[in-house]
């Protein structure tokens, strides 16, 4: 090694230390007279920590430059529910507007059995029961089930005939008197109940079972604190449906399509209900964990010609236009 570079890299190695040493003399430096600062000045510690708390509250906001997103159904709603339970609008497509919901409706008829009636009493399905229409759920007249069990049909398959002999225990009007109570209860204001399935009536010019977005929002919300089973259920893909006696009648599998999507938000799932008849078309309700576990968001859509399309659009927007 010559004379020459040998000098060179010394200095080079000096200068090298030497730099580093005044970096870290002046970040010394700056970090003790930033906390003489706070000491002496308290409050301007305080303001920043207010606002980044502040700004932290504020999320999720829009993104800016994010186009408005067009959707077809005829109403529809996204709320964001943080950890305290405030809500956060972040979609909303005429979601006063009242509108027949289909088996929407077997959300409140789950919610009337899960708070009237006992687990372990026995249902027997009767001749009406099996009259309803559709062919879910695969009961037969006598046939009979727990009151937990028939709870797995009606949610996962929305079988009309489990949703019929749940309501026919206590009869069926005073059923969907309990229906419209609860309603009451929970104010919703623009919800009413005709019956426990959610189907139309045969008569066009007869009432339907009805609701709007926002007021499904409030209902799922309340589902979501007070029952914990029902998520469970919803949140199922498939289930083995068993007779009290352990004999297997058949396997469920969840109407609702998008507890297999291939789509990396599909894990964020908790659960949803679907709905669809000719009048009210396509309908569904889905709770998911929002972005960055901050809480969860409730999106509602209603007469649609295709619900999950247009629910995964409504999700894969709310991921791009705001900031989480």
């Amino acid at each position: 090694m010559s004379k020459n570079f040998k000098f060179f890299f010394t200095v080079f190695l000096v200068s090298l230390l030497f730099w580093w040493g005044v970096n870290l003399f002046e970040k010394q430096l700056e970090d003790f007279f930033f906390w003489q600062e706070i000491s002496q000045n308290p409050q301007v510690f305080t303001a920043q920590l207010d606002l980044e708390r502040k700004l932290e509250s504020l999320k999720p906001f829009p993104k800016r430059d994010i186009k408005d997103l067009e959707i077809g159904a005829k109403s529809a709603i996204s709320v964001f529910v943080n950890q305290e339970g405030d809500f956060k609008i972040l979609f909303e497509k005429d979601s006063d507007k009242k509108l027949p919901i289909a088996s929407l409706t077997k959300l409140m008829t789950a919610l009337v059995v899960l708070e009237n009636y006992d687990f372990s009493q026995t249902v027997e399905i009767s001749e009406e029961a099996v009259l309803q229409e559709s062919e879910f759920g695969n009961l037969k007249i006598g046939e009979k089930f727990l009151v937990r069990d028939l709870l797995y049909p009606l949610l996962m398959e929305s079988s009309n005939d489990a949703a019929y002999a749940l309501a026919e225990m206590i009869g069926v009007k005073e059923f969907v008197d309990l229906m419209n109570i609860k309603t009451a209860n929970l104010n919703l204001e623009k919800t009413f109940f005709v019956n426990p399935t959610g189907l139309d009536p045969e008569n066009p010019a007869e009432l339907t079972n009805y609701s709007t977005a926002e007021d499904l929002v409030k209902l799922g919300y309340y589902l979501r604190k007070n029952q914990k089973f029902l998520w469970e259920v919803l949140g199922t893909r498939e289930y083995n449906l068993y007779s009290p006696d352990r004999i297997f009648h058949h396997q469920l599998k969840n109407t609702n399509e998008l507890l297999n999507e291939s789509a990396s938000w599909r894990t964020q799932i908790i659960g949803g209900k679907t709905g669809w008849t000719p009048e009210a078309q396509g309908c569904l309700l889905l709770v998911y964990k929002a972005p960055k576990n901050r809480g969860e968001i409730i999106n509602v859509v209603l007469d649609s010609e295709n619900r999950f399309e247009e629910m995964k659009k409504l999700i894969n927007w709310l991921n791009e236009a705001y900031r989480w």
